[in-house]
């Protein structure tokens, strides 16, 4: 799904600016060409990349009224955004989900993925600070390495432009932020600025029974109750380029309410974002050199921090802890984690055309990864298990991980780009990842793509990758004693791709099939992660994009996919069959364009120890967006939106043995309101 980026305005007159938005917003209706660096770290068209890849268009998003990147993900074929227990993302590609690790995240092509869990703020970014989102549906290791396994989704933020906006919508959601940039073209330099914060105390939906009914406590629960579902986001990215020289600095914080509970209780209701702080910073500068006409370099140094902090109640007072004796704390149990991850990693790439007809890139990069801090507390001493009347902090060997965790990666990739002969062009690519403490790892990637003619493509792939365990994984124990000599061996996947992209005028049509054999998965058995079990998902994707006159366009896919889990016979928790989305934009007038988003959603499946022999049902999300350009003063933009149209109960899968009602997150219509400027 794209829509066309607006005009160089060459001029720098008011009327010039103006006539140049309205030229980008009729553009809106047409079918261009993406582009994207993700696939072959090479700018090139994005059906003719090898792989399977999509590219969303920030402006369109925003005319379809998509609030935050999570958000706009779930517009892509194959991919199902659900959360958990403490309201923290999960991103299913493909049906395979375990949270964010083995989704590979970037935000302007540099990694964000927590060394400790795997996850990252980006998803939370507000869509009007996004120029594109690049996915790759499928493996990715590669090119990129740890995390890359069952995708890769890069955020671009915009640059070169000016705006400002406020948001405002049910749930006491009010959002704001900037683009601001300056640029000396004699000189040679940019720089941008993205500035943004949001804030929403959510729709606070009716929870169901929780666990406390599960073992027997059900007196002493506070559910059915309202969830705490506020969330606090703030982002800032600075860019500033030169002719060789780039810094980029990028910070983000999230904070999240206490939603359905850390051990799945539900806690007693509060407001505001109390419970859940991620913070992460990262530093890059690169340098770009010419050592010969036929070689390009990059040298990249990048310094990345993450920041956790988790605090709450988790049972609340009158019930035994631990469970099943008979030790009652008056207040209730509560708990705090903290954790403070570094990482330092340099990368130089190379890119040689000298041998006529390929196009080599090699990739050495070397990182460390450490643990600054990290600590727990509770309300109780763990040598007698006796509450306490007021939290005591605890470490060195009572902490939830090994403080003094390190870890080294090494690795070295290589790929080439060549025609075999005339249309049919080959990728060939080998990369090898050496990890201090999960051993090696290698993916080879063999793709092709052959274009038939001006209106027929086929692609074809197969790749491997691979999921280090994470430091928690590796390093830590659910229980929260250390067990330093249990080894997790990174999960591996092996996927076969097949695609045929039809491209004839405003048309362009695209037909996926996939087959991916998983290995090694990790999972939790008596507080402990080992690797057990075998999976494979299988499926097809389709895609149509047309614009059906000047004033009407359409994007639609269908996506259906079928996962087994070899060890039990049937489908992965929490998998979905079918995904579908449909949006149609129409534009009665020069300054205004109404939208209509369709999003389908299947029924889930359920673990095989689930007593709920049902699937989570399935719903349908259909969102209206009213866009007004030039409201009453040229550069200004109003727009007004409501979300869950038809007021659909709209959940996510619960674990068996928790909430037998699901994770509910929305039951109501809810509207919003947006008020932007753009300058030149």
């Amino acid at each position: 799904m794209a829509a066309a980026a607006p005009p160089k305005v060459q001029t720098d007159s008011h009327l010039g600016v103006v006539e140049g938005d309205r030229t980008a917003k009729a553009d809106l209706m047409s079918v261009i060409d993406d582009v994207s660096t993700l696939a072959t770290k090479t700018r090139m068209n994005a059906d003719y990349v090898p792989g399977i890849l999509s590219v969303l268009d920030g402006d369109e998003l925003v005319a379809l009224g998509v609030s935050r990147v999570w958000d706009a993900l779930e517009m892509v074929p194959g991919v199902q955004i659900d959360r958990n227990n403490n309201g923290g993302l999960l991103v299913a590609i493909r049906g395979f989900r375990h949270g964010n690790g083995n989704v590979k995240l970037l935000l302007n092509s540099a990694p964000m993925n927590n060394a400790f869990a795997g996850y990252s703020n980006i998803l939370f970014i507000p869509v009007e600070q996004v120029d594109s989102i690049e996915v790759i549906r499928g493996p990715g290791s590669a090119l990129h390495g740890e995390h890359a396994f069952a995708g890769v989704i890069n955020v671009v933020t915009r640059k070169d432009e000016n705006r400002l906006y406020l948001r405002a919508g049910s749930g006491n959601s009010l959002g704001a932020g900037m683009v601001a940039s300056m640029a000396d073209p004699h000189r040679n330099w940019r720089i941008s600025l993205n500035a943004a914060g949001w804030d929403t105390q959510g729709s606070e939906p009716m929870a169901g029974t929780d666990r406390l009914y599960e073992i027997g406590a059900g007196a002493l629960s506070q559910a059915p109750g309202r969830i705490n579902s506020a969330e606090d986001e703030r982002m800032l990215v600075l860019s500033l380029d030169g002719e060789r020289l780039s810094l980029l600095a990028q910070y983000s914080l999230s904070r999240g309410g206490t939603f359905f509970g850390a051990l799945n209780v539900l806690p007693e209701h509060n407001e505001g974002a109390n419970a859940a702080y991620a913070e992460q910073s990262l530093v890059q500068v690169s340098r770009t050199f010419d050592p010969m006409e036929t070689l390009g370099a990059e040298l990249k140094l990048t310094w990345s921090q993450s920041v956790t902090d988790w605090a709450e109640q988790v049972i609340p007072p009158g019930v035994p802890y631990p469970w099943g004796s008979e030790i009652i704390y008056p207040d209730g149990v509560h708990m705090e984690d903290y954790i403070r991850v570094s990482r330092q990693e340099a990368e130089l790439s190379l890119d040689w055309d000298g041998w006529s007809g390929h196009d080599w890139q090699l990739y050495l990069s070397a990182a460390k990864v450490r643990i600054e801090d990290a600590w727990w507390s509770f309300n109780g001493d763990l040598d007698t298990g006796h509450p306490l009347a007021t939290s005591r902090r605890y470490s060195g060997e009572r902490n939830f991980i090994d403080e003094d965790a390190r870890r080294s990666i090494r690795s070295i990739a290589v790929q080439d780009r060549f025609h075999l002969f005339g249309p049919l062009e080959l990728t060939l690519g080998l990369r090898h990842d050496s990890y201090s403490d999960v051993g090696d790892n290698l993916s080879p990637r063999l793709a092709a793509v052959w274009a038939l003619s001006g209106e027929h493509l086929l692609k074809a792939q197969y790749a491997e990758a691979f999921f280090p365990p994470t430091l928690y994984q590796v390093y830590g124990l659910a229980s929260g004693a250390v067990h330093g000599d249990f080894v997790v061996e990174p999960e591996t996947v092996a996927t076969s791709e097949f695609g045929y992209i039809f491209r004839r005028g405003t048309r362009v049509g695209r037909v996926t099939l996939y087959h991916s054999q998983v290995k090694n998965l990790i999972v939790i058995e008596n507080s402990s992660y080992i690797n057990r079990g075998r999976a494979r998902l299988q499926g097809i994707e389709t895609e149509w994009e047309q614009r059906l006159s000047p004033s009407w366009k359409l994007v639609a896919n269908l996506s259906y996919t079928e996962t087994l889990d070899k060890e039990i016979g049937g489908p992965l928790a929490g998998a979905v069959d079918w995904l579908g989305n449909l949006s149609l934009l129409y534009r009665p007038g020069p300054n205004w364009l109404v939208t209509g988003h369709w999003r389908y959603v299947g029924d889930r499946h359920r673990s095989a120890d689930d007593p709920r022999t049902e699937p989570l049902r399935g719903y349908q999300d259909l969102s209206l967006t009213l866009n007004w350009f030039d409201a009453g003063f040229p550069g200004l933009t109003l727009r007004a939106g409501v979300d869950n149209l038809l007021a659909q109960r709209i959940e996510s899968p619960a674990a068996a043995h928790t909430y037998a009602d699901d994770y509910p997150l929305r039951d109501e219509r809810t509207w919003w309101v947006q008020l932007s400027y753009q300058w030149p």
